[in-house]
């Protein structure tokens, strides 16, 4: 009797366990077609486009029901870190934020998906700046795709500048620094701001060095570039009064003489907290102004030209990885991300649509910004970016010769250059 019971029990357990490995036979089959595309990005928490994102990837996910997006949120540092390690063991996520910086290093490492032919016949295509793509374009083949731009504009206290009795902002470097004693002498504040530090440090750099019509690096043609400053007399006299300007905005009194060791977040607090009267900056400085209450007080202007108009082009890119297994809706991904619905909600005045524009002073200080866009040439930038900072340092704390230090700039930069194999003994030379 017990013999029989425990057999009844066991042969119970058996049943049930092959209907469970049945159930699941059945699962796995049935998700054979759900596809799940993992989505790494750095939204702030709580920003907008954070809130607008999520919106527009469950309404994709409806739209498209075999397809979950998995969306991990990190910090850029920890996104670029975690982005090199995973294109290394080879399990990249399909889609990526990411830095304009990073565009050279991920192509080199041919980890980035051909986009041209998905390009080619997106019915929006013709609305996305021609720049921009150029930008993203190697050798033909459009490596990636515009997330938001951060154009650099003149911010500008009307209060600081009103109680200085300045009818408005400078329109040249030689206006900027003849209002730097005034707005000191009137309002006991400085009247400009810089990075001396940090990832903005070489970005405004790059900014004032087209404004003298200047390269960081030429390109041959070929794929490689070169610095051509040492060869060309008049390229280095350029590119050494670039390097003079950073000297007399601190030896005028233009900049306080902290911002040499400010990073991004000292110079953004400390102009909407009215510390100093203008700064180069982007329109993310939305949020913070409104916060700050300063609105009103508020006034946006282009960049202060020299020899040229010209403005810092950051280009935040969607980048899609060269090994992901669904690389057609990994594009239909991108689509969602840049249609109307989330560059209006979360990129009003930083969208790359031409059709994106906004109202107010946001939409009218950045608008015709993007055309006189520089951007930073397509070499690996690690060691670029850092000796830039370091250039600036130079001028600024050790109070270098600013020939000297540019004719020390143009020689790193072709030394990097050269380790990575992409220097070119026949760049062109600008004129």
């Amino acid at each position: 009797m017990k013999k029989g019971l425990r057999l009844l029990m066991y042969s119970v357990i058996i049943a049930s366990l092959l209907v469970g490995c049945s159930a699941n036979e059945k699962s796995v089959s049935g998700s054979e077609d759900q596809i799940v595309l993992d989505f790494w990005t750095a939204w702030g928490p709580d920003s907008r486009e954070e809130e607008v994102g999520l919106k527009v990837i469950a309404d994709f996910e409806k739209e498209h029901p075999n397809i979950e997006v998995n969306v991990q949120v990190m910090t850029f540092d920890m996104l670029y870190d975690n982005i090199i390690t995973s294109i290394n063991a080879g399990n990249a996520p399909d889609i990526s934020w990411g830095l304009g910086e990073w565009f050279s290093d991920l192509n080199h490492a041919d980890a980035l998906l051909n986009l041209t032919p998905y390009y080619e016949d997106w019915e929006d295509k013709d609305l996305i700046y021609d720049n921009v793509i150029k930008a993203l374009t190697v050798n033909e083949e459009l490596k990636a795709l515009p997330n938001y731009l951060g154009n650099r504009a003149l911010l500008y206290n009307k209060d600081i500048l009103n109680e200085a009795g300045l009818e408005g902002p400078p329109k040249t470097w030689k206006e900027l620094i003849a209002m730097g004693p005034i707005i000191k002498e009137k309002t006991g504040k400085y009247a400009f701001g810089i990075s001396g530090t940090g990832v903005r440090a070489p970005q405004e750099l790059i900014m004032y060095l087209a404004q003298n019509d200047l390269q960081l690096a030429v390109e041959d043609g070929s794929g490689k570039f070169k610095n051509t400053w040492n060869e060309n007399p008049e390229e280095l006299r350029r590119a050494a009064e670039v390097f003079q300007f950073y000297k007399t905005l601190l030896q005028d009194g233009v900049i306080d003489p902290n911002g040499r060791s400010w990073g991004h977040q000292e110079e953004d607090t400390n102009f909407s907290l009215g510390q100093y009267a203008m700064v180069i900056n982007g329109a993310w400085m939305e949020d913070t102004i409104e916060e700050a209450g300063v609105v009103d007080n508020l006034g946006i202007a282009p960049p202060p030209e020299n020899a040229s108009k010209a403005t810092y082009l950051e280009i935040s890119p969607y980048y899609i990885f060269k090994d992901t297994e669904h690389p057609e809706e990994a594009w239909e991904l991108i689509k969602a991300m840049l249609g109307e619905e989330y560059q209006e909600g979360a990129n009003l005045y930083k969208s790359p649509r031409k059709d994106i524009k906004g109202e107010g002073v946001w939409a009218e200080g950045y608008d015709g910004l993007t055309e006189i866009g520089a951007v930073f040439p397509q070499v690996s930038l690690g060691k670029v970016t850092n000796d830039m900072t370091d250039a600036v340092g130079r001028v600024l704390l050790l109070e270098e010769d600013p020939e000297k230090t540019a004719s020390w700039l143009g020689e790193e930069i072709n030394k990097s250059l050269e380790a990575n194999g992409q220097l070119s003994e026949n760049a062109v030379r600008s004129e």
